[in-house]
């Protein structure tokens, strides 16, 4: 896992401006009552939605984002619900934009700068851990320990909700091509490839894993069937975003959870356990 290059993108956002085109934005909560209008708000929207779900449903009250980056997912869990919450990630300036969003949006939060793997609580403390984009930076081994850590600080009949997006052919694909296009055109001149380390393990080793350290009613639900574009134009991100909001639209009508697909398009998907 390459910290130096979260760390810098952190403090990249901290210090954009947040309205400049072609920069990410420096926050993608979406607030109560009104809707996603880019394609980061519209993603973690949509991851929301089912974390959710699964919150309600298990009656949780005291919740913790782990590598929670900005935050975004424990806002939602704060504004949205009402419900107590923690965030820890290992990167000060990337809990410094929590801070800011969680004060813009009067709720409150507690923040803690520590390393995943060894955290400072005590056993049995949450009702739910949640995590968007963490595990896939971790080897094999190393997983075992990211969730056994989860499991220990769950309490019982506690819910780990982990995103995972890991090393994998799929309909992404189509944003590696635009950036390959777009830097031999000139126009970009960023990486065309992730700089950090993501795993490729599958759903069944990640539900395997989180077996193996005492976690049962385990399973996985395949999610982003979206093609994600970056870097573009603000304008045109936001033209993307409409029409994405219009396939979801549609597709509730036949699915509960509009925002799955299948296998083969699939990157990311939701591991959901229980202790």
């Amino acid at each position: 896992m390459s910290e130096k290059a979260f760390a810098t993108k952190w403090a990249t956002i901290k210090e954009e401006d947040r309205d400049r085109d072609n920069t990410e934005e420096r926050s993608i909560f979406v607030d109560v009552g009104k809707m996603p209008e880019t394609q980061r708000q519209f993603n973690l929207f949509h991851y929301f939605e089912f974390i959710r779900s699964i919150l309600e449903k298990k009656g949780a009250k005291k919740v913790l984002e782990i590598g929670c980056g900005r935050g975004t997912i424990g806002l939602y869990m704060a504004k949205y619900l009402g419900l107590s919450v923690s965030l820890l990630d290992n990167v000060p300036s990337a809990l410094d934009l929590a801070k800011e969003e969680f004060a813009a949006h009067s709720v409150r939060g507690e923040y803690y700068v520590e390393d995943v793997l060894a955290t400072h609580f005590a056993d049995n403390s949450f009702d739910a851990i949640v995590s968007i984009g963490l595990a896939e930076h971790f080897k094999e081994g190393e997983i075992e320990n990211l969730f056994k850590e989860q499991y220990r600080i769950l309490k019982p009949g506690g819910v780990m909700i982990s995103l995972n997006i890991p090393k994998k052919f799929s309909i992404q694909y189509l944003n590696t091509l635009m950036r390959m296009v777009k830097k031999l055109l000139g126009s970009y001149t960023g990486s065309v490839k992730k700089d950090y380390y993501r795993n490729s393990f599958s759903p069944k080793q990640y539900n395997a894993a989180a077996q193996t350290v005492g976690f049962k009613n385990s399973y996985t639900v395949r999610t982003f069937p979206f093609p994600f574009f970056i870097p573009i134009q603000m304008s045109t991100d936001k033209k993307i975003t409409q029409f994405f909001l219009k396939i979801i639209e549609n597709r509730r009508y036949f699915q509960k959870y509009p925002y799955t697909t299948n296998a083969f398009v699939a990157q990311s998907h939701f591991l959901v356990a229980e202790k």
